[in-house]
Formats: structure tokens, sequence, C-alpha cells
């Protein structure tokens, strides 16, 4: 005779059950949170990975031209003086405070307060031999012309000196590149002088050549000059820091900088967002022969920026939402999965570099 289940045999089943479907969803949610702990902890590292190797690629070229980081770098850019381009010959420039034309807010791209922030000065952006200059006004023969525009700020420079100027006329076919003074053309004078500050007009006893060859005479023009190889470059400045972005957290951003006076104040441009989830960046500064990183404010109040051989970089990077949100970003104390990783780089441009 068929017997059906009773009550009790039917409640004990669905028991069973139930007690087996929380155990396999407890399982389920304890996969889940392990894969997005990993999955956190993998992207943070990814961050971590870009944020090192890119700003350590522009502090190992900080203070680099091609002629020698020990040669004197002189502005000729129009109302201006050698203020910024005496930070340019160190190199770098650290911030613990405000940094001078970037705003601290919480707008998207504005710098986070309390973070540091770091200018980095490189001439390496192509390599222009000089044919001759034996004038110090308005022309530099060369090998090419290519990839400059009018209004580029350009460097050029030998074993002896390192001038900076707005390029007036690129011509392509006479490959010259033309450094006019006067209003508007960006340039103090057009002859190159190679006593700080650049003056308007005759430079009288201060023009320099910076390429004579060997069969050419020496124009009078010329109270100094050099038969010695010259180089043209591009001058460019970046500032590295923390900032917001868009999506309600922070990333780490690097901008490039604009500077045609000599102002103490750059223009901002191209800023770019490099890493997400860099919540906060602390800069220390050796100087060579100390012994040990301080900050910036230091290094300022001690005026050895030029002296600087390494920088300790420590960056704080969050797991930042994407796939993943919410507490799925959290770790077992109920707050963002978060790592502290300390890198330290070495400027390859200066003199006894650790």
């Amino acid at each position: 005779m068929a017997r059906g289940l009773s009550l009790i045999e039917l409640m004990i089943a669905l028991l069973l059950g139930l007690v087996v479907t929380a155990a396999a969803g407890g399982m389920l949610l304890a996969n889940k949170r392990v894969y997005a702990s990993t999955a956190t902890l993998n992207r943070i590292q990814e961050n971590t990975r870009v944020s090192f190797e890119l700003m350590s690629r522009d502090l190992r070229e900080a203070g680099g031209n091609p002629c020698g980081g020990a040669i004197p770098i002189i502005s000729q850019l129009e109302s201006g003086d050698n203020s910024w381009w005496t930070q340019y010959a160190d190199g770098l420039h650290g911030y613990d405070g405000d940094a001078p034309g970037t705003t601290t807010g919480s707008g998207t791209a504005q710098r986070v307060a309390g973070t540091d922030a770091i200018d980095l000065h490189m001439a390496n952006n192509g390599d222009i031999r000089v044919t001759d200059h034996q004038n110090p006004s308005a022309v530099l023969n060369v090998t090419t012309t290519a990839g400059l525009s009018d209004g580029d700020i350009l460097m050029v420079c030998n074993n002896s000196f390192a001038m900076v100027f707005q390029a007036s006329n690129i011509s392509g076919t006479g490959m010259k590149i033309g450094h006019n003074g006067g209003s508007g053309t960006g340039n103090c004078s057009q002859e190159f002088q190679y006593e700080r500050n650049c003056t308007s007009g005759a430079s009288g006893d201060k023009g320099y050549c910076f390429l004579v060859p060997e069969d050419k005479s020496v124009n009078p023009n010329c109270e100094k000059h050099s038969r010695s190889p010259a180089t043209v470059v591009q001058v460019q400045s970046f500032r590295w820091y923390i900032g917001n972005n868009a999506r309600g957290g922070t990333s780490l951003y690097r901008a490039s900088l604009i500077n045609e006076t000599g102002a103490l104040v750059p223009t901002i441009a191209d800023t770019v967002e490099i890493a997400e989830g860099v919540s906060g960046m602390n800069l220390l500064y050796r100087a060579n022969g100390a012994a040990n990183f301080v900050t910036a404010t230091a290094i300022t109040a001690a005026n050895s920026w030029g002296a600087v051989n390494a920088v300790q970089v420590g960056l704080t990077v969050e797991g930042a939402e994407g796939a993943l949100k919410g507490g799925y970003l959290d770790g077992t104390d109920g707050n963002a999965l978060s790592r502290q990783l300390t890198h330290v780089v070495a400027l390859r441009n200066k003199e006894g570099v650790l």
C-alpha cells in the first residue's frame, strides 16, 4: 500500500533543504567577497605600478638637457626675469603647501588639500644640431626644424651656456629658427645675451654666439662665442599632484606647465589623469651629502633644490569603484581596502646621485 509523507517528514525535508541552501549561499557570498577583495587588491597594485612607473620616468629626467646640468640657464623671454628659469635649472621644485597655478578644492582636477605636489623640468624633447650662429641676432641655422612651430619655447645650449627663448619664425626650407625681439615676439631682444637679465635693444657687450664655424671669422657683436657643438631642444615642465576625479574619487594627475614670461605662477595645460584611487602622496627629498630625506619646506628654507639628487615617493592607493562597488571594496575593518607604498627615485642628471 502506497504511503505519503507525513507533515513532520515534510518539515524535516524543508528544513534540511534550507540548511543546504543557506550553506551554499554563504559559500557563494564568501567566494564573492574573496573575489572582490582579490580583484580590488589587483587593481590597487596595477594603479600603484602605473603611478610609480610613469612618475619615475619624469623624476629621473628632471634637470636634463643635452649639454649637461652644470651650465647656467639664462632666460631671453620678454618681460621675464630668471626666477622661473632658476627653478628650471634646479630640475625640480616640491610643494607641501600651495602650488602656484593649481587650485586646491573639490572640483574636478583640483588639488586635494593636505597632499604634496612636485614640478619637474627637463629639456630632452628633440635633438637639433646648430650648424651656424655667428651673429647673436635673430637666426639659428640648424640641421632640421621638424616638429617645431612658431611660438614654441626652446632651449639652445653648448658646454658654456643654455638659453631659453621663443621661436618667432620657423623656416623649414632654410632650416632656420628665428628669435626676433621686441613686443609680441616673446623675446626681450633679438640678440642672445649671456648675462642675466636680458635687456631690450642692442646688447652691446653682452652678445653671445653659440657656434662660429672654424672657417668663419667672429662677428664683432659676439662679445663671447663658442666653436663647440650646440643643440636646440624643446623645453618641458610637468606638475604631479593628487586631484579630484569626475567620479567622486581621487586620482594622480600630471599637468603640463607653460611659462613664457618667467613668472612664478605658470599656466596649467593638458591636465591628464594618470591613475585612479590614489588618495595621498607624501614626497621627501635628499640633498647631496645629506643623511636623511626631508620635506619640501626644509629644502626651500635651505635653498638647496639644485642639490637634490633623490626623491622618496610615498603613495596611498585605495580601491576604486568600477565593476565592484560599495561594501565589496571594504576590508574586514569596514574601511576601503588601501595600500601605502614607498619608492625612492634617483635623479640621473644630478651629480653625486645615490
